[in-house]
């Protein structure tokens, strides 16, 4: 729970952040760290603007908000033994797979306030594997047209293709743009479907901000997010697997709910979750080879077989 800091006090911590950071911070985060409604970070940011601290904005992935003249205003100072025990106890957490070591990173970063202290203590690098076949900027197009309807409430008119490669009219209401295994989604209520859809940034030939307002519903996002991803996204099925010469691998990642893994041998495993949706489980499980095995459900040990026998079928 929040401690609600009054106007004089906030618009001081505000000056704070954004003086110790070179970068853009997004509206979230600087509603999250002051502990307010999003919506009034512009009503601070005028607020200390009209006491002469420019700001400079930008929408968008990478945008938010900058200082351009920096605060001559007392920063927290820490000693080098005071930086060095939080170094040192993110390094502990980490190799003794602290559970919440996320929330002790984001805890730590909201105190030091700086991007310095951030990028040490979470020096992070990720590569796309398997990149998107869409231009950048195209993507991030959509992505800031978007960002702006759900910042303004405004609804969007977009033509969707579908994975059987159809194309779509959507009259949608955007509430939430979020990152799933690598690609960005929005979760959007579709007007046709009088219901909550997930489309995908990639598949949106076309899209465009209309003139009119929504008016948001009782929106509660953990009902379609979770930490899994979509949970409108399929059914969930309970799988059992056995795996060999994977022991170390398997054992890295959470691949489904209430997981469990029961080691058998130096080079056999078995592992049970809640996986989502049928295709995803099919290539999931064929993704392995032969060095994973169907131990249930049933309908699954038959999709895999007669995947494969598919499969056989092109080299005859």
């Amino acid at each position: 729970m929040w401690l609600k800091l009054g106007k004089t006090a906030a618009s001081i911590k505000l000056i704070q952040i954004l003086s110790a950071k070179n970068d853009f911070i997004s509206t979230e985060e600087l509603a999250d760290i002051l502990g307010i409604n999003k919506r009034n970070i512009r009503e601070y940011i005028a607020e200390i603007e009209e006491a002469g601290y420019f700001v400079e904005s930008k929408r968008g992935l990478t945008g938010g908000y900058r200082m351009l003249n920096h605060s001559t205003l007392p920063q927290a100072k820490l000693t080098d033994d005071e930086r060095i025990a939080l170094e040192e106890s993110y390094d502990f957490l980490k190799e003794n797979e602290y559970p919440l070591i996320d929330d002790f990173v984001s805890a730590t970063n909201k105190f030091l306030v700086s991007k310095s202290y951030k990028d040490d203590l979470t020096p992070e690098v990720v590569i796309e594997k398997f990149p998107l076949a869409i231009d950048k900027k195209e993507l991030m197009d959509r992505y800031q047209t978007i960002a702006n309807s759900i910042e303004d409430q405004y609804k969007c008119e977009l033509h969707y293709k579908s994975a059987q490669n159809t194309i779509k009219r959507h009259i949608i209401h955007p509430y939430k743009l979020f990152n799933y295994n690598g690609g960005w989604f929005v979760l959007a209520y579709d007007e046709d479907k009088n219901d909550f859809a997930y489309y995908k940034l990639n598949r949106i030939e076309s899209i465009y901000k209309k003139k009119n307002h929504f008016t948001k519903m009782d929106f509660n996002e953990s009902d379609y997010l979770d930490e899994f991803g979509m949970k409108n996204n399929g059914e969930f099925y309970h799988i059992e697997l056995e795996f060999k010469d994977l022991n170390v691998y398997i054992q890295e990642r959470i691949y489904g709910k209430n997981q469990i893994i029961d080691v058998i041998d130096d080079n056999h495993l078995k592992m049970s979750c809640d996986m989502q949706n049928k295709d995803m489980i099919l290539s999931f499980v064929l993704s392995f080879g032969n060095k994973c095995k169907v131990l249930s459900p049933d309908w699954l040990k038959e999709d895999v077989t007669n995947e494969i026998l598919k499969m056989m079928d092109n080299y005859d």
